[in-house]
């Protein structure tokens, strides 16, 4: 106060500092406060001790940048790149093989369709040789492919000419003609073999020693009186010339027959009567086959671009005529694959790359014990052949479903030998029991959560797919996995990837 005249005397007032947040944040209404803070265990070890002990590791491992782009990296979004061709030629895996597995519905032929567009711009041709469900052809077309259609009365194969070797036996001599000829003789009588076979598994025979000597020779007998023809012979003429053999060779067939008596007329009709029946049931074209086999190849295939056998009109037939069809579709691929490689040593054709993608794979398994040899030394001879595999079915249990236990151990090696596993949405039963146990396969805890947890439906609402949708994990070995998301463009986007079109309006 002023002492004269008792009025206030005015001070400078300092301008106030605004406060400093404290270690918890402003201490007010919308100021951050934290009730609590988390506390961090601290440790120190040895770098292989640490490296042990997180999972994922604290920093990402490289991934590779060679193959087709399939999606990003959950987490950080970086980009991430697979097919079973670039891997094996950049020294990734040791073979160029690839198993997809997964629950229905979550994308797989979707990515395996990626795979085969991307590996088409790479200059790889894929042979898709029993498409069940017609989810690959509009995408062949698009890769102006070849589609070839086979249903009971749509389109035939020649059994006696797989992968239509015949014309292709003229362009080569040598050694080279003599490999293909052997190879071409093998795939004729393995493939009547298989699908006679399948036409009496319900009564529960196969072709006897005696049956089999006489179907090879007389294949060969008959390669030798048409190998000038413009066209190849039918299973009708294998039938006739096995019923009534000309003068020629007669005593060549009944000495395939029976060594005891070749002279004896009753007993070659009695070794060779149940044969001729099965043949006869095969050229017949208003059999079970419905004229798929007794008539000349319908569509040469064409292994210089991509191939797709269009059979869904089949996908409601008995698994005898399926299994059929694919024994005979699988042939035909192999056979015209190892035809135009040997062109291509003569120099008379370009070398080419293919992969073989199997999809549904479970149900031709079922079909026939001889379909689980076929693909056990598909899954063993892939590297040496000079093509890569993608095999796709739903589990691992689809796999150990056959008759007998052999055929079950058969049938676990194609995950085994298969380097590149991709899996989708999976029970944590199915991981456990049949992945991890059955198959060897080393998977942490934490993928088996995430696997798991993929199989959980989104919500209760319409339209609500499970979690796992486009979501996949690849494993290689022990290695940790690679967890993604698949990216479609919108070409992808547009219809062709839709497996569930028969269900819209």
């Amino acid at each position: 106060m002023d002492p004269e005249d008792g009025h206030a005397i005015p001070r400078p007032v300092r301008p106030r500092k605004p406060a400093k947040p404290g270690f918890r944040g402003y201490y007010r209404p919308n100021g951050g406060w934290a009730g609590k803070l988390p506390q961090v265990d601290e440790f120190f070890g040895v770098s292989s001790q640490v490296s042990g002990g997180f999972w994922p590791f604290s920093t990402d491992m490289v991934l590779p940048v060679s193959g087709v782009p399939l999606g990003q990296l959950r987490g950080n979004g970086a980009a991430v790149c697979c097919d079973p061709i670039s891997w094996f030629r950049d020294g990734i895996v040791s073979q160029p093989s690839m198993f997809v597995l997964g629950l229905p519905a979550i994308g797989k032929s979707t990515l395996v369709r990626r795979l085969v567009w991307g590996m088409s711009a790479m200059g790889v041709s894929a042979i898709i040789p029993g498409d069940l469900k017609g989810e690959y052809t509009e995408l062949i077309r698009l890769l102006n492919g070849q589609v070839i259609s086979l249903g009971t009365h749509q389109g035939s194969v020649n059994l006696l000419d797989p992968g239509d070797v015949h014309s292709k036996l003229k362009l080569l001599n040598g050694t080279l003609r003599d490999d293909l000829m052997e190879d071409y003789h093998n795939r004729r009588l393995s493939g009547i073999e298989v699908i006679i076979g399948i036409m009496r598994q319900s009564t529960g025979g196969s072709l006897s020693d005696v049956e089999s000597n006489v179907l090879s020779t007389a294949l060969k007998v008959l390669y030798e009186k048409t190998k000038n023809d413009k066209r190849p012979p039918i299973i009708a003429d294998l039938r006739d010339l096995i019923a009534n053999p000309p003068g020629s060779v007669k005593n060549e067939l009944r000495s395939a027959a029976t060594f005891e008596d070749p002279e004896d007329d009753e007993i070659y009709r009695k070794e060779t009567h149940s044969l001729i029946a099965s043949l006869n049931g095969l050229a017949n074209p208003n059999g079970k086959f419905g004229g798929m086999f007794c008539q000349q190849t319908s569509d040469s295939i064409d292994v210089s671009r991509p191939v797709c056998y269009d059979i869904h009109s089949l996908a409601g037939a008995e698994d005898a005529v399926v299994a059929a069809v694919l024994a005979t579709t699988w042939s035909s691929a192999f056979a015209a694959k190892n035809a135009a490689d040997l062109l291509a040593e003569a120099g008379l054709e370009p070398k080419r790359v293919h992969v073989m993608v199997l999809d549904e794979m479970h149900r031709a398994l079922r079909s026939s014990p001889l379909m689980v040899d076929k693909f056990d030394l598909l899954t063993r001879l892939n590297r040496q052949w000079g093509f890569g595999q993608i095999m796709i079915t739903h589990t691992f249990a689809d796999l150990l479903s056959m008759a007998t236990e052999d055929q079950n151990n058969k049938a676990r090696g194609f995950v085994e030998r298969s380097a590149i596993k991709i899996l989708g949405a999976l029970t944590s039963s199915e991981v456990d029991k049949y992945l991890r146990k059955e198959s060897g396969l080393q998977i942490f805890q934490r993928e088996e959560d995430l696997l798991s947890d993929w199989t959980t439906p989104v919500s209760y609402q319409s339209q609500a797919a499970r979690k796992g949708r486009g979501k996949f994990l690849i494993k290689i070995g022990g290695l940790p996995g690679i967890a993604f998301n698949l990216r479609l463009c919108d070409l992808e986007l547009s219809g062709f990837n839709d497996t569930n079109q028969k269900w819209h309006e």
